[in-house]
């Protein structure tokens, strides 16, 4: 059969049509396999149709924005953490909506590039349904940097790549701005895309963090702002009547909300176990259920029940998600993946803001992550900073001392070690020395002994209750005197409210309503017991004494430390802070203290050190900011700087990365650096250039020289390279024309092969098209039951043999032709070989077969014969000649005679045939 012939009556036999129809079958078996999957699968498995199909009314990523119904987590995990979310499930449940938060899964989900390690928060929820966390709200389109409200510490500035689509962007808390213009803000702070993110997105974004300081956060109060008191001290009524009485006498004793929260998460990593397989999914009240009966539990548990205890304490908290810090992989890069999925809480505090806390026990959940690469044949290390004062790794021991959990769901809380601290001060502060005494020291007294015993540890600036008893009953009236200056006269429980001077020693006189001497205060160390005894009318008269107080204060610094910045000045004693002091930088007095202890100063333009201090009166305590200088260092992109190169600028302070500085080159600014504190600029084609990095006020300088000498001596080693060269090929007798010559044909093969490439693909689309319609036709045909199925799988069979057969030969021939049709003797081909390659393309001018550089020698002999009427004998010499030269490697000598006798057969015959096609064609145009 011919090439060109088919076993199908109006389908074409071409080569491409096995293709066509091979792509028809994979596209059946892909349709069937899909459909049928998820009858073999077991129950809940999703068919691969319906992961890249959404049904009607279904967004396979959750609701536009990133929100979504159900599901902890949604589908992508914390990159879709959706609006509403669920807590709670086992891995082994066979739910198909596990919880992200459990998985151990060690695929990345995005690398970053950031100027500090952090916690990437992707969303956060507002009220607490029992069960799970609602978050719904209405985004807001991002329309440029975002005001940040509370203290400020840090900038971290970073870079994100995604390695899994997204619709909530992890950004630091809390995110001032993000390179991407598309994005919609959350009022939690989530940064949100109405429609998902593909994998490989990358933005930018700066984040300015709140301070995390321990004495700064111990000065907050409870004056909260009304909205976030409404909004986040809210839970069910049946949980609180749960929860609310152990936490009561859990946190008896913290004397401001920084101590409650520290309080609770405490006994949570104390108390409870971590574990991803929890015993039992919850049926009710999360919180509840953990805290009174659930030995371990992960993230979500942790993270859920300090919420509601802290809530329960009126102390505005909430739940948030997104990712631990990861696996730092580089220079200030680190990649994450879906097991740092990661739920935690946010606690406000008043004049600061929203203020990360980690519940969960880090070390656990560390060596977990690093277990599940080790089960993937991968080393895992990390170091994370969870609350704040926190700090775990893997490979660190930690230190917890269990505790007894509650003994019922009545709120009985355990007998372990609990906080301490002290009543709320008079003026609703919290204040605290942090100590923890309970003021229960034993004073033995004698008859008409005065007792007077104070409610905490006397503290300059703390508030006090002084109670004054005499044998055991209160005295009412007495006039007490701190220091020699009234405080007020006690009342009928014997009890007086006072301040503690800022002074190193406290006396205390207690003035009587008789004609008796004033009653002083015995000396008393300041670490006694809080009771001490004034001797009365009846008994001894004491000497004047003194109560020492502790005059040194702790002096921290919140905000960036660098020339220029502005930071806040946080002044405490034992936790209470030192209020209307003078903030002092380098002696030189600058701003004085508020309520709270603070202050914000602006430093100095200028690169050392700075002595901070604070006074007041005698309380005093100083710290030192380290003021880095900026630098500058510089590398070239290629072995040597050269002009109008790249060179690499890299600035630092201190050994760290310098985000957003500006650098330029020759005076003009041409860039910014990156996360990793580096920017790539050109050089100029000068003798040598000044780069320039500024930030902060300060501006680093260095110079790339000998720019000219390096390109001298590139130019020097290229003109030697060339030199060797030339000589090289005169040895070889390379002459310049044979150069370009080669440098020709190089250029037409290079134009042949993209005008051949050109064709093919014009030519194939078109019989694609061609063969799908006769394939649909075919396929019609035997519906209607014009074709039998027997008959037209035979005919399959025996066209896809012989297709099987031709590219055989088609594979041993392609070389020949193309060798055949584009050799003219000019390279040094023998004589008698180019006659016979002459012969060959004589012959093919003479054959109708279109594209006869697909066909083999055989295939196209025979076309002529069939086909063309051509002399068989002839086409035969001419092939077997043809093939035993350029096959067979024999002598072209043997087959010259031959083969010219027989190519002047075939133009012979040819040309009648045309003289006979011409002479029919007149005939024809003279008939009337």
């Amino acid at each position: 059969m011919g090439s060109d012939d088919s076993p199908f009556d109006d389908v074409s036999a071409d080569r491409d049509y096995l293709r066509v129809l091979l792509t028809a079958v994979c596209v059946v078996a892909v349709v069937l396999a899909t459909a049928t999957l998820p009858i073999l699968a077991p129950g809940g498995t999703q068919s691969p149709m319906e992961s890249l199909i959404p049904l009607p009314q279904e967004n396979p990523f959750g609701e536009a924005g990133g929100t979504s119904t159900g599901g902890s987590g949604g589908q992508l995990g914390a990159l879709n953490p959706g609006s509403q979310t669920d807590v709670g499930g086992s891995l082994d449940s066979g739910d198909s909506g596990d919880s992200p938060y459990q998985s151990q899964d060690t695929e990345p989900h995005f690398t970053v590039t950031s100027s500090e390690p952090a916690y990437w928060r992707t969303g956060a929820y507002e009220t607490y349904t029992g069960t799970g966390w609602d978050g719904r709200a209405e985004p807001q389109a991002y329309e440029g940097p975002m005001a940040v409200d509370g203290m400020s510490d840090t900038t971290v500035d970073y870079e994100v790549r995604l390695a899994k689509p997204a619709t909530s962007l992890p950004t630091v808390w809390r995110p001032k701005s993000v390179s991407r213009d598309d994005v919609m803000v959350t009022e939690y702070g989530a940064v949100t895309s109405e429609r998902p993110l593909p994998a490989g997105t990358t933005y930018s974004a700066t984040s300015v963090t709140p301070p995390d300081d321990p004495e700064v956060l111990r000065t907050s109060g409870r004056d909260y702002p009304a909205d976030i008191e409404s909004r986040y001290t809210g839970v069910p009524a049946s949980t609180s009547a749960q929860v609310g009485p152990f936490t009561d006498r859990l946190t008896e004793d913290s004397d401001s909300p920084y101590e409650t929260a520290t309080t609770v998460e405490q006994w949570l990593e104390a108390n409870k176990n971590y574990s991803l397989n929890v015993s039992q999914p919850p049926e009710d009240d999360v919180a509840s259920e953990f805290i009174f009966q659930m030995d371990e539990g992960y993230c979500e548990y942790f993270a859920t029940s300090m919420v509601v205890m802290l809530r329960s304490q009126d102390i505005p908290a909430r739940y948030v998600v997104g990712y631990s810090t990861g696996e730092r992989t580089g220079q200030n890069q680190y990649t994450v993946r879906g097991m740092n999925a990661h739920a935690w809480v946010e606690v406000y505090f008043e004049g600061v803001g929203w203020v990360q806390f980690d519940p969960t026990p880090g070390q656990e959940r560390l060596e977990s992550e690093q277990q599940a690469m080790q089960n993937s044949s991968q080393e895992y290390s990390a170091a994370e900073s969870g609350s704040p004062d926190e700090e775990f790794a893997v490979g660190t021991p930690a230190d917890e001392t269990q505790t007894e959990a509650p003994t019922d769901g009545g709120g009985q809380e355990s007998g372990g070690d609990e906080t301490e601290g002290t009543e709320t001060g008079a003026d609703g502060t919290g204040d605290s020395d942090g100590t923890g005494d309970s003021g229960d020291g034993q004073t033995v007294s004698q008859s008409g002994e005065f007792i007077v015993e104070l409610n905490r540890t006397a503290t300059p600036g703390a508030a006090v209750a002084a109670t004054v008893t005499r044998d055991g009953a209160p005295v009412e009236g007495a006039t007490v005197s701190f220091n020699g200056e009234p405080v007020g006269t006690t009342g009928p429980a014997g009890t007086v409210s006072g301040t503690v001077p800022y002074e190193a020693e406290l006396t205390i006189t207690v003035d009587v309503a008789s004609d008796a001497d004033p009653l002083i205060a015995p000396s008393v160390p300041r670490d006694s017991a809080r009771s001490f005894a004034i001797t009365g009318p009846q008994a001894q008269q004491s000497t004047n004494a003194s109560y020492e107080l502790n005059t040194t204060a702790s002096v921290s610094i919140t905000g960036q430390q660098v020339t220029g910045g502005e930071v806040t000045v946080t002044a405490t004693v034992d936790g209470v802070p030192v209020r209307d002091g003078d903030v002092l930088l380098d002696g030189e007095q600058v701003a004085t203290t508020d309520r709270r202890g603070r202050a914000t100063v602006a430093l100095p333009t200028k690169p050392g050190n700075v002595s901070v201090a604070v006074e007041r009166d005698a309380v005093s305590g100083n710290t030192t900011v380290v003021l880095e200088q900026l630098s500058v260092a510089t590398s070239p992109s290629l072995p040597l700087a050269l002009p109008v190169a790249g060179q690499t600028v890299n600035a630092t302070m201190g050994g760290d990365p310098v985000t957003n500085a500006t650098v330029a080159v020759g005076g003009e600014p041409t860039a910014r650096t990156g996360a990793a504190g580096q920017a790539t600029v050109g050089l100029p084609f000068a003798a040598s250039a000044e780069i320039s990095v500024s930030k902060y006020g300060q501006t680093a300088t260095t110079t790339v020289g000998g720019l000219l000498v390096n390109a001298a001596g590139v130019v020097l080693a290229l003109g030697v390279l060339v030199a060797g060269t030339v000589v090289g090929a005169r040895r070889r007798n390379v002459t310049p024309g044979t150069v370009w010559g080669w440098v020709r044909a190089a250029r037409e093969l290079a134009v042949g092969a993209l005008v051949g490439v050109a064709v093919v693909a014009d030519d194939l689309l078109g019989r694609l098209r061609t063969r799908l319609e006769r394939t649909v036709t075919a396929l019609r045909d035997l519906l209607a039951g014009r074709r039998s199925p027997s008959a037209l799988l035979d005919a399959l069979r025996v066209w896809v043999n012989e297709r099987l057969s031709a590219a055989e030969e088609a594979a041993s021939d392609a070389v020949a032709v193309v060798s055949a049709t584009d050799s003219n003797g000019d390279d040094g081909t023998p004589a008698a070989r180019v006659t016979i390659r002459e012969a060959w393309t004589r012959f093919l001018t003479h054959v109708s077969l279109r594209r006869y550089w697909m066909r083999t020698p055989g295939e196209i002999a025979t076309h002529a014969i069939e086909r063309d009427g051509l002399p068989p004998a002839a086409v035969r010499t001419v092939r077997d000649a043809f093939r035993a030269v350029e096959y067979g490697q024999r002598d072209p000598q043997e087959h010259v005679a031959a083969v010219e006798d027989a190519i002047r057969t075939i133009e012979a015959a040819a040309g009648q045939q045309s003289s006979a096609t011409d002479d029919t064609d007149d005939a024809t145009e003279g008939r009337p």
